[in-house]
C-alpha cells in the first residue's frame, strides 16, 4: 500500500501521461489491502487442515504477488515508453 500511495502522491507526473501514476499506484494499493484478507483466510484453512490432520492447502499468495509485480513492471515500462514518445 505504501508503494502505491508513494507513487500516486509523490511521484512527479509523467509528461504526456497524466493518468500514469494512478495506473501504477492504484493496483498496488488494492493489492496491499487484499493481501491481509487473503492471508487470514488461508491461515484459517491451514488451521482447519491441521486440526483434521489433513493435507495443508496450497497458498495462492505467491502466484498473486508474482503476477501483480510482473504486471506493474510491464505497465511501468509501457507508461515510460509512452511518456518518452510524447
Amino acid at each position: 500500500m505504501i508503494a502505491g500511495l508513494g507513487i500516486v502522491q509523490l511521484l512527479p507526473p509523467f509528461p504526456g501521461v497524466p493518468w500514469g501514476r494512478h495506473l501504477l499506484g492504484v493496483p498496488l494499493i488494492v493489492l496491499g489491502a487484499a493481501i491481509p484478507v487473503v492471508a487470514f483466510l488461508e491461515w484459517r484453512r491451514t488451521q482447519a487442515a491441521i486440526r483434521r490432520s489433513g493435507p495443508l492447502p496450497r497458498s495462492v499468495l505467491p502466484w498473486v504477488l508474482a503476477a501483480t509485480i510482473t504486471g506493474i513492471a510491464v505497465l511501468a515500462a509501457i507508461v515510460l515508453l509512452i511518456s518518452a514518445i510524447r
